[in-house]
């Protein structure tokens, strides 16, 4: 099964698009994080309590991770778009068979077959 120029135009239009949202999350975050607790506290012109500390930190710290988190999804999306370009896309990179298109259709940036997937430990 080969895709068709049609079926990678699409996955390249959705990547592009996912990649665009991811780069909107990303510097959402940043402005986000960019406060400092002592600012956020201030703000607020009231007595600052230990659970409120607790909850920022909690929230900065959730931010953090969505961050990571987006931004291994981007390099991923930036190696998919690379393999469209290079030709390899929907191809598995360990086993070089096709990738099915329904794990396409999923996860349009998915490098490897879901059986290759599962054994890589991801």
């Amino acid at each position: 099964m080969s895709l068709s120029e049609k079926q990678i135009e699409s996955y390249r239009k959705l990547l592009r698009s996912e990649r665009k949202r991811i780069l909107g999350t990303i510097e959402g975050l940043r402005e986000e994080l960019g406060s400092s607790l002592s600012d956020e506290t201030e703000e607020n012109g009231l007595e600052t309590h230990l659970g409120d500390v607790a909850t920022m930190t909690f929230l900065r710290e959730r931010d953090l991770t969505i961050e990571e988190n987006e931004e291994h999804l981007l390099t991923e999306i930036d190696a998919a778009l690379a393999r469209i370009k290079d030709g390899t896309y929907g191809t598995c990179i360990e086993s070089g068979e096709d990738i099915p298109t329904d794990r396409l259709d999923a996860i349009p940036w998915a490098a490897r077959t879901i059986e290759r997937e599962a054994a890589h430990g991801h």
